[in-house]
């Protein structure tokens, strides 16, 4: 099974709850290709759903090392931040993100024109 089914099959157990094998599922992924930002990004979200809030905190900032400008990421941090009671470090990722969303949208309106 290459990367990409491992984590489409990861997300679809997510979905189905069953979070232990999403969660093993994306760690495989992971120990093949270490720089994969979806596998970080699915294992994040599963892992705040699991209620390892540091863990997912962890996931998400190495996922975010990697791809700095990634919409989903930032607002995921931002979800972890907020779980984990942090107001002031939720707060400046909500920030980032909106301005991430912004440049994201500025870039779309350029290609339609």
């Amino acid at each position: 099974m290459d990367m990409t089914d491992r984590v489409g099959e990861a997300i679809l157990a997510f979905s189905m709850g069953e979070d232990e094998k999403a969660e093993a599922l994306l760690k495989e992924s992971l120990a093949q290709n270490p720089l994969s930002v979806d596998a970080m990004r699915a294992l994040s979200e599963v892992l705040l759903s699991m209620q390892k809030v540091e863990d997912a905190e962890l996931v998400c900032r190495r996922a975010l090392s990697v791809a700095p400008d990634d919409l989903s990421l930032m607002v995921s941090l931002a979800r972890i931040l907020v779980r984990k009671g942090d107001k002031e470090g939720a707060e400046e990722a909500t920030s980032k993100a909106r301005i991430l969303g912004w440049k994201e949208e500025l870039a779309e309106d350029e290609q339609s024109h």
